[in-house]
């Protein structure tokens, strides 16, 4: 896996992502690859976790494997759900399996995975305020990085680009 570029304070990131969560982990996924793109995401969670309390036995989801979060807009990417499979010695027994609608359980263990060997991903991070700064064109992003209930000193990047990704608060009607 090839190591995001180094990045200076002042520089401004092509691209920062608030949350993750699938929608921004696949953005990450797909930006990983490229190089020259300097790109950050936070989230205020410890780690990766998706629908946690609704990861119900034996619930699988609503469409096939292939929708991961990356296979049908890079099929050669080393984060696809095939690639997770085979690195858990499980592609074959899966594919010949023939299901797949895959466990809602085991697309949570995938992404934590992805969430666990991506770079660029910053769990423990809150974002306190997304401003334009009109004298440098660019977003500023400041955040506290959370530390075992203890706060660190507000921290700040500029970016050209901020990409929401924190879903939706969880309603029971």
């Amino acid at each position: 896996m090839s190591t995001p570029p180094r990045h200076e304070p002042e520089a401004p990131r092509d691209l920062v992502g608030i949350g993750i969560g699938p929608f921004n982990l696949s953005l990450a996924a797909l930006a990983h690859p490229l190089a020259e793109l300097d790109a950050v995401f936070y989230d205020q969670h410890p780690a990766f976790h998706w629908h946690p309390g609704l990861l119900i036995e034996g619930t699988t989801l609503q469409v096939p494997f292939l929708a991961d979060l990356v296979t049908l807009a890079d099929p050669t990417s080393p984060w696809s759900f095939p690639n997770y499979l085979r690195t858990r010695d499980r592609l074959f027994p899966f594919y010949f399996a023939e299901r797949f609608h895959i466990r809602r359980a085991e697309y949570d263990a995938y992404c934590r995975w992805v969430s666990e060997n991506l770079p660029g991903l910053r769990f423990g991070h809150r974002v306190d305020a997304v401003r334009w700064n009109p004298e440098r064109d660019l977003f500023e992003v400041d955040f506290t990085r959370l530390h075992d209930g203890a706060d660190e000193p507000p921290g700040r990047t500029y970016t050209k680009n901020v990409v929401l990704g924190i879903g939706t608060a969880p309603h029971v009607p």
